[in-house]
């Protein structure tokens, strides 16, 4: 194994699984900062550390393929990678999550090392970007091409719990997937699917504000289009008072087939 690439198992918690003992695409995000996390505490970097230099990396894009649905109890061997590190400030993390010789996920995310107190970019010292040498590894990932499909949109409304708030004092980046989620959900029970069904195909979220604890949140969720009859493509829009939050583009499927009707239920007029 490479110095910059490192590999160590993990474990899902149960409260990631649905009723369809599956995880959510939100908690495979979440394992997916965890793999982040125990590298970077591995490299001797913890967070501790961090706010005793008083900087911090932000999540400002991140793409996730889901591919085989875990079973729980079932140990995730989790590989990853810095792929890019540019001027010490933009960081690139490939991360693979598999089940024996089975992908769960992969997964690229682009880190914005920032100062602690005013969140805007700084440049890394040099003691903290050898401790996360480049590796190329092996080719990074893309969404599944897609043909244009325009649907109904469905709109979410709520305020951020104070207790959904993150160590940064915000919404932690899988909540926003979570949320994206839960639109299509509702719009699923609406067309008389079972939002138990939904199985995540891929997504993709571009961060541009934070989410604060008690501020108004909406969510707009509209189809923009399908793979091959196979998945809907959504594409939402998350906005506080404060103006924009984040663009996401999430990919889904039925369990078990019969996607059409999930593609349906984004007609117009459906709901």
């Amino acid at each position: 194994m490479s110095l910059a690439v490192w590999e160590f198992p993990l474990a899902l918690p149960r409260n990631a699984f649905t009723a369809r003992e599956v995880p959510r695409a939100g908690d495979v995000w979440r394992a997916c900062q965890d793999v982040a996390t125990i590298a970077s505490i591995q490299a001797g970097w913890p967070p501790e550390r961090f706010r005793e230099e008083g900087t911090s990396f932000l999540v400002y894009r991140m793409m996730v393929l889901h591919d085989h649905e875990p079973r729980y109890g079932q140990s995730l061997a989790a590989k990853t990678w810095v792929s890019r590190f540019r001027r010490r400030t933009l960081c690139t993390r490939e991360i693979r999550l598999q089940v024996a010789d089975r992908l769960v996920a992969a997964a690229r995310q682009e880190w914005a090392h920032v100062d602690g107190d005013t969140l805007k970019p700084k440049q890394a010292g040099e003691h903290l970007a050898a401790a996360f040498p480049v590796e190329e590894g092996e080719p990074s990932i893309e969404l599944p091409s897609y043909d244009r499909d325009p649907g109904d949109e469905s709109v979410l409304r709520f305020r951020m719990w104070q207790t959904w708030a993150d160590p940064l004092d915000h919404a932690n980046h899988p909540a926003y997937v979570d949320w994206c989620d839960e639109t299509t959900c509702r719009r699923m029970a609406s067309a008389g699917l079972d939002p138990v069904m939904l199985r995540p195909v891929a997504d993709q979220v571009v961060f541009r504000n934070s989410v604060l604890p008690g501020e108004a949140v909406e969510v707009r969720t509209k189809r923009v289009g399908v793979v091959a009859g196979e998945a809907v493509v959504l594409k939402h829009h998350i906005e506080t008072e404060r103006g924009p939050a984040a663009d996401a583009i999430t990919i889904r499927a039925l369990a078990g087939g019969g996607t059409g009707s999930l593609i349906e239920a984004w007609d117009p007029g459906e709901v």
